[in-house]
């Protein structure tokens, strides 16, 4: 069975050294004192109006079932900062890192979240209070189309799903493949034919009238061709076109905030929907157990983006590397270009020395942005460049020397590299830095690990007896597997399912809206990661789903799966799977478990 770690025992605590426990609790004291003190100087320069350190401006839209909503109160905490959103559901505030931004609206629940280095985007879904109000249930007739077909309520795109009834008439323009007929050479021509609000510029689409007044660049529409955007969509046969839905209003767009300010063309092509055809008879038929309790596989593998399948037609070292040179420069402030770039070198083209180079540069341009050297370093791991992941480790303390993560992850990438004397080390500077190993979150992680140095590296890493380590002793020792999940971002929010082989599922859910509370204490002490641990693996399959739910962010998210077997033992082998999340409100399969095969994406 699946368990979380237990907390340390009385008995366990009782065998470290009391003079180190006695340190331990000094430390934190003194630490708490200064926090304290902090705080309420703090809070009365605040008060009497002293200016704050450093506030920066952060910008989003908050929605409400996917529409957005007016006159949302967004105040800095214990400060006299204050807003609220417009008809769009826009804001802007200034605040400073480790400061609280509150959204409230009356019905709503209210959301807190913590300023950190990185944030500047913040886009909020709320939802409703808890009420004692039970279920209703409505019944109505489905309306049917002119071809006899039911109407569907709700338009699916690649940032979940819109209900139609939450859009003003005449917003939405649906048009069916066997609608499109071929007026003219492309589909842009083609739908601009049919759709008379739309004209074409430059090879781009503008939705008449604009949407968007503040910024010409951003009343350009963009694509959402089978579940990924594009500002310039890829070339398709009008005949492979199942159905294209133009958005232009407010609410319909909301969620893909200020991208979709210009308006959205959503395209669904035949081959997608024969696709969820094939899956949704096989899930009945099979009643879901044999693909992970109703999970969609899990794939990387999004559409074409379209300066890939223009690589796709080059096969010259040279001529490859100038043309990504040439596209570089208009991505300069997205990591996953450089990430999928670096993956399509490595998997499509087989080019490795390209395939690094590109991840060179991305740690060159992303140097202070630590997200993206999370990202970054989680790649290097994945193919086990692992002096690679040490370097941006260790700029990562540079960068975060407050966040406990950040001396795990060194520490952790030492012992990957086998430097086993540097992991012990700077799992010792994670303690003298003021954190602890005695509670739940991160510390699990660390102690297990400096247990396994401790118990199984202690002569390579030439550990001596000490009052710090003294006690470690390895846990859950006759686990199967040891899992450890990380991200890039402690905004991204997700549920993983543990689906066992008789079909009982354990979730974690790692959501502002159902834990709020480990979310503020990740934040607080700076860490983004959980560790689970599985039984019984003879028995069966164990499935591994997980249903992305956002990042609050334009952007995707990685999480990195660490699967540990004979977790502890002088055997124990690890592999380290790398996923990009992008696809929100879709249960996907990650990791198939056996105990006769190797973990495997399905």
């Amino acid at each position: 069975m699946i368990t979380k770690i237990k907390q340390l025992s009385l008995y366990r605590i009782a065998t470290y050294n009391v003079d180190f426990i006695s340190e331990i609790i000094f430390k934190r004291r003194l630490a708490f004192k200064i926090l304290f003190f902090t705080v309420i100087i703090g809070n009365s320069a605040s008060v009497f109006g002293q200016p704050r350190s450093n506030p920066k401006e952060i910008s989003g839209y908050v929605t409400y079932n996917d529409s957005p909503i007016k006159n949302v109160n967004v105040v800095v905490k214990n400060t006299d900062v204050k807003t609220t959103t417009n008809k769009k559901g826009y804001y802007k505030i200034k605040a400073s890192e480790k400061e609280i931004i509150q959204f409230s609206s009356v019905g709503m629940k209210p959301v807190e979240i913590i300023v950190e280095d990185v944030t500047r985007r913040l886009n909020i879904a709320m939802v409703d209070e808890l009420n004692e109000l039970g279920e209703v249930v409505l019944k109505t007739n489905k309306k049917k189309n002119r071809y006899g077909e039911e109407e569907e309520s709700t338009i699916t795109t690649s940032y979940g799903e819109i209900n139609k009834k939450s859009v003003s008439y005449g917003r939405i323009k649906k048009i069916r493949g066997k609608e499109l007929t071929v007026q003219g050479t492309s589909l842009i021509e083609t739908l601009s034919g049919i759709v008379k609000y739309l004209s074409i510029e430059n090879g781009r689409v503008r939705i008449v009238p604009n949407l968007s007044i503040s910024n010409p660049e951003e009343s350009l529409a963009v694509w959402d061709i089978d579940g990924t955007v594009y500002e310039y969509p890829p070339n398709l046969a009008v005949g492979d076109i199942d159905k294209v839905t133009v958005l232009k209003s407010v609410s319909a767009t909301a969620k893909y905030g200020m991208r979709g300010s210009g308006g959205v063309i959503v395209v669904r092509t035949i081959g997608v929907k024969s696709v969820k055809q094939k899956k949704g008879k096989k899930r009945k038929k099979k009643k879901g157990k044999q693909n992970g309790n109703g999970a969609v596989p899990y794939t990387s593998a999004e559409s074409k983006i379209s300066f890939l399948a223009t690589l796709d037609t080059i096969s010259d070292h040279k001529t490859l590397s100038k043309f990504f040179q040439g596209l570089s420069s208009n991505y300069i402030e997205t990591p996953s270009f450089y990430l999928d770039v670096s993956k399509y070198f490595k998997t499509e083209k087989n080019n490795n020395s390209l395939s690094s180079q590109v991840l060179s540069d991305a740690q060159d341009i992303f140097t202070n942005d630590p997200e993206a050297l999370k990202a970054i370093a989680y790649t290097y791991q994945e193919r086990g460049l692992h002096q690679k992941a040490v370097d941006v480790y260790t700029k990562l303390v540079e960068l975060r020397p407050s966040y406990a993560q950040s001396y795990r992850d060194l520490a952790n990438a030492y012992t990957e590299n086998k430097q086993y004397k540097k992991a012990s080390n700077m799992y010792l500077q994670y303690l003298r830095e003021g954190n602890y190993i005695l509670e739940e979150g991160i510390e699990k992680m660390v102690y297990s690990e400096m247990a396994y140095l401790y118990t199984l590296k202690k002569g390579a890493a030439g550990i001596k007896e000490n009052s710090e380590i003294k006690g470690l002793g390895l846990q859950n020792s006759k686990s199967d597997i040891r899992l450890v999940f990380e991200w890039d971002t402690s905004e991204a929010e997700f549920a993983i399912e543990f689906v066992d082989p008789q079909s009982r599922a354990f979730n974690f859910e790692h959501s502002q809206e159902k834990d709020s509370k480990r979310i503020m204490d990740e934040k607080q002490r700076g860490y983004s990661s959980n560790e689970f641990y599985l039984y019984d693996l003879t028995e069966g399959n164990w499935f591994i789903n997980i249903t992305y739910l956002g990042n609050k962010k334009d952007k995707p998210s990685y999480v990195k799966a660490s699967v540990y077997r004979n977790w502890g033992k002088i055997n124990q082998t690890k592999e380290v799977k790398l996923f990009k999340l992008k696809r929100k409100n879709y249960k996907m399969g990650l990791l198939k478990l056996n105990s006769k095969l190797p973990s495997s994406e399905y």
